[in-house]
């Protein structure tokens, strides 16, 4: 019965460090074979990039249009007061700076009411 234990052990323990060095091949093929395409095909390693786009208030927002969430941020806020071209905002609303851009919100409602270019 011991040594009956001791093969199971033994043969759970090999499958276990065997599995992870059945994998590398896969992993090594994978990594030459990137390699080797580099300078043959590098259009195909940028397929699958996710572009962002830059937003551009003035151009992809209006006057009414929600300002999407990662706007309400503390960092986004502008002072009036430092800006010629800001009129000073109502009851309720802010002046937020967006890639140059000066976007004036309703904070309840979060709907913009003004947009000047930077």
């Amino acid at each position: 019965m011991n040594i009956l234990v001791k093969a199971i052990v033994l043969s759970f323990s090999t499958a276990l460090v065997a599995a992870p060095a059945m994998a590398a091949p896969q992993d090594h093929y994978s990594q030459s074979h990137q390699i080797q395409n580099h300078h043959t095909a590098p259009v195909q390693q940028h397929q699958h990039a996710v572009h962002k786009k830059a937003v551009n208030p003035s151009h992809d927002w209006r006057v009414g249009q929600k300002v999407p969430t990662q706007y309400y941020g503390q960092s986004y806020k502008v002072d009036h007061k430092k800006f010629k071209k800001l009129s000073k905002p109502g009851k309720n609303q802010q002046w937020i700076k967006v890639n140059g851009d000066y976007v004036l919100t309703n904070v309840m409602s979060h709907k913009i009411i003004k947009i000047i270019g930077g």
